[in-house]
């Protein structure tokens, strides 16, 4: 009953596209700069329950490679995040260049030789364009309304799949003659192409808690984080009708409670989608105030804010495109069943176990003893609580196939070596990570860069002491 009447609200411009709303959605993301950063930002828009979270991220006209941006696309995929793609141009004399209807062409054609994880493809029409600096020098409201015509002819005779969203405006902007008065701005987007909204399938909004990042998290004011509902109110009194919303920036520096009680109390309206806090590490840079990441790379409390609040596991409609051969994803096989072999080995293993004997791991040229855990109970407890672990020791975990397993420092005592197993290799290593008491009681969270199917952990300083490389050979004696 709710679905239907969802859809009656939010009519599409195209068949193909889907609302989002209509299946289990996990509302919460994060802003990125960087594809580099994808792994980083799963494991918080999927923590505390969560799948299938939102990244939002710029692509510039100027950094159009495929290798990378194949190998960001397949990673989504892998590591269940919905990419939000933002479009820019690139910077010139302390603004961004304008863009033009070719620039449309070049990233339609671009983005549409990727393998979009899920069925809709979110696109937003590049940013805040009432600001001067965000559009060549000066505002103009007809040439945006006419981008807006154009990307929907140009993307959607791509593909059907592409959901187009509008620029998020600054809504805390004045009307000068470096920026324009969001609402204005829209007026006069309807005066000029009075059909722009009907290209859109969404809109994208900025909730800061302004006047200057300073306002209370339960500010109504136009200016504060439900600026949106003026927008949507103003462009109800302009004819149009609701939309699904998308929250790309926001976020508030210094207040570490912030974003849960803006997602419990405040964000709560059903048209809401998504939600990406603007951002997830900005280092050293301008940004820094707004970096749920600090200097060292480690969680901020704004983070663990995050990160602690309860997720829905998400569940979009997939897409059916076939990954392509460049930049490809490490596949993961099925479960398989147990051969005789396997029962053998287990019976071995048994039998140690009842004798106090260790099996034996041979990695590289190093031999050492390790307990395995293999069952969902003993993978669970693993090594917390342990007051030490002897030198030659270690904790092999195995999985019943690979993937992106997930690991937390909760209850350890000592540092931990992480080297990260698949099949017979070494294909990753996360030497010196640190108990909870080295992190002012913060567990500290790790997960591979690509799947794994068996996970050692050792004392802090084995890869180090006995040089173990990504690509050396593993073998158990069981």
């Amino acid at each position: 009953m709710v679905y239907i009447s969802v859809l009656i609200l939010w009519p599409v411009t195209s068949a193909a596209i889907y609302n989002p709303l209509s299946v289990p959605n996990n509302r919460i993301g994060v802003h990125i700069l960087e594809p580099s950063e994808i792994v980083e930002a799963s494991k918080l828009v999927n923590s505390s329950g969560g799948d299938w979270g939102y990244v939002t991220i710029p692509i510039r006209i100027d950094d159009r490679d495929l290798e990378k941006w194949s190998l960001f696309f397949n990673q989504c995929r892998t590591l269940h995040v919905i990419p939000v793609i933002r479009l820019a141009t690139y910077a010139g004399s302390g603004r961004w260049v304008t863009p033009a209807a070719s620039d449309l062409l070049d990233f339609a054609n671009f983005l549409n030789n990727l393998s979009w994880p899920v069925k809709n493809r979110y696109i937003i029409l590049f940013n805040e364009p009432n600001h001067a600096a965000e559009w060549g020098g000066y505002v103009s409201p007809p040439e945006y309304s006419n981008i807006i015509l154009d990307a929907h002819t140009i993307f959607k005779s791509r593909s059907e799949d592409y959901f187009l969203l509008s620029s998020g405006l600054d809504m805390s902007a004045p009307s000068n003659h470096t920026s324009l008065d969001a609402l204005k701005y829209y007026r006069l987007l309807t005066s000029f192409q009075p059909d722009w909204y009907g290209s859109l399938d969404g809109l994208s909004v900025h909730a800061y808690p302004n006047p200057g990042y300073t306002a209370s998290v339960f500010s109504t004011s136009r200016y504060g984080i439900t600026s949106y509902r003026y927008e949507l109110s103003f462009l109800k009194s302009l004819g149009f009708p609701d939309k699904p919303v998308f929250i790309t920036e926001t976020g508030k520096p210094g207040d570490p409670s912030f974003f849960s009680t803006a997602l419990t109390s405040v964000w709560t309206e059903k048209n809401i989608v998504a939600i990406t806090p603007f951002l997830l590490n900005a280092a050293a840079g301008d940004f820094a105030g707004f970096s749920l990441m600090d200097k060292q790379g480690q969680p901020t409390a704004s983070y663990r804010d995050i990160f602690s609040f309860p997720k829905t596991p998400g569940s979009p409609l997939l897409s059916i495109q076939p990954v392509p051969s460049v930049a490809p994803v490490v596949s993961v096989s099925p479960v398989p069943l147990i051969s005789g072999k396997d029962i053998l080995g287990r019976l071995r293993r048994f039998f140690r176990q009842l004798t106090g004997t260790a099996s034996l791991l041979t990695i590289g040229n190093t031999l050492i003893k390790v307990e395995i855990a293999d069952s969902q109970i003993e993978r669970s407890v693993g090594l917390s609580n342990r007051e030490n672990l002897s030198p030659d020791h270690g904790m092999l975990f195995n999985f019943p196939q690979p993937g992106l397993h997930q690991f937390w420092m909760k209850d350890m005592i000592f540092p931990l070596d992480f080297i990260w197993i698949n099949g017979d290799r070494v294909v990753g290593l996360t030497p010196d990570v640190l108990p909870p008491s080295a992190t002012s009681g913060q567990p500290l969270i790790i997960l591979p860069d690509v799947p794994v199917s068996q996970v050692l952990e050792v004392n802090a300083g084995f890869i180090a002491t006995h040089g173990i490389k990504v690509n050396d050979n593993v073998s158990l004696a069981l």
